[in-house]
C-alpha cells in the first residue's frame, strides 16, 4: 500500500475524531443522569494501566479504580471522584445526581480525554457530555443499566 492510502486513512480518523464536539449534541441528544446504584472502587497504590472496555487507560497513584456493573474497570482522578461520587466508605460510593447530555454514536471514532483515548462505534456506544468539551464513551448495554433513559 502506498503513502496516499495511509494519508487518506489518517484523514478519515482525524475527521471522525473532530465530529464529537458541543455542537454535535444539538440534534438527537437527550438529558440524563446516572442511576443511584452502589459502585465499588479501589484507590491505586502505584501508577499503572487498566484495560477499559474502550481500550487501555493509564492512571496515577491515588486515582480511583472504579468497577462497573459488568466487572469492567476504569480510573478517575480524586478530583473527579469528589465531584461525581458520594463516598459511602469501605470502597463503595454512589453517583451524585448530575444532569448530563447523551447521544448514541452515529459514527466510529476516538475520544481524546484527560484520562486516555476511548474508542467508540456506531450504534454500540453512547457519548456522554459531562461539561463543555468533556466527554466519555459508554457501551450501550452498560448505559441502559447505569443511566436514566426515560428521555431517550
Amino acid at each position: 500500500m502506498d503513502a496516499t492510502f495511509f494519508r487518506k486513512y489518517a484523514d478519515m480518523i482525524t475527521e471522525a475524531e473532530a465530529m464529537v464536539n458541543d455542537a454535535w449534541f444539538e440534534k438527537g441528544a437527550f438529558p440524563t443522569f446516572k442511576k443511584p446504584a452502589v459502585e465499588k472502587y479501589e484507590i491505586a497504590q502505584e501508577p499503572g494501566t487498566v484495560q477499559t472496555l474502550e481500550g487501555p487507560v493509564k492512571y496515577d497513584t491515588g486515582h480511583y479504580i472504579m468497577t462497573g456493573p459488568k466487572g469492567e474497570q476504569y480510573p478517575i482522578t480524586p478530583e473527579k471522584f469528589r465531584e461525581y461520587k458520594d463516598d459511602l466508605g469501605d470502597g463503595q460510593c454512589t453517583p451524585k445526581k448530575i444532569m448530563k447530555v447523551a447521544k448514541l454514536a452515529d459514527h466510529d471514532g476516538v475520544l481524546h480525554t484527560s484520562w486516555g483515548d476511548l474508542n467508540y462505534t456506531t450504534g454500540n456506544d453512547y457519548i456522554v457530555k459531562h461539561g463543555s468539551a468533556d466527554y466519555g464513551a459508554v457501551k450501550a448495554d452498560i448505559f441502559a443499566k447505569t443511566y436514566d433513559t426515560s428521555k431517550a
